[in-house]
């Protein structure tokens, strides 16, 4: 249904008045309430959108905390790893550190 927008009432002489001035501030008012008649009008099929936008948000928030939980076991697996190595190689230095310190010494005695 198309709103057409009403003509605006005569505007009767005044003292001191810009009739031209007041004739388009009163049309401009009239187009104001048009559009926001029109505005009102088209406001009944919005629910129908908004609630399926509602929904997607509420799916893809669902997504994201299950992703989230996801990232977080994630984490603490990669966590878990890190320091394995970090100790792994730890070890591994400190050994090695050993072996250059006695190596020598254990070479001498077994290869005078």
């Amino acid at each position: 249904m198309q709103l057409k927008p009403p003509s605006s009432p005569p505007v009767p002489p005044a003292f001191g008045v810009d009739l031209a001035r007041l004739g388009n501030i009163e049309r401009d008012l009239v187009l104001v309430q048009y559009r926001l008649g029109s505005m009102e009008n088209r406001h009944e099929s919005v629910p129908i959108r908004v609630t399926k936008l509602e929904q997607q948000f509420e799916h893809m928030s669902g997504q994201l905390s299950e992703l989230n939980e996801g990232q977080q076991k994630l984490t603490v697996v990669v966590s878990d790893i890190g320091k394995k190595i970090t100790w792994a190689l730890a070890i591994a230095s400190t050994l090695w550190a050993i072996l250059q310190m006695v190596g020598p010494t254990l070479l001498r005695l077994l290869f005078p």
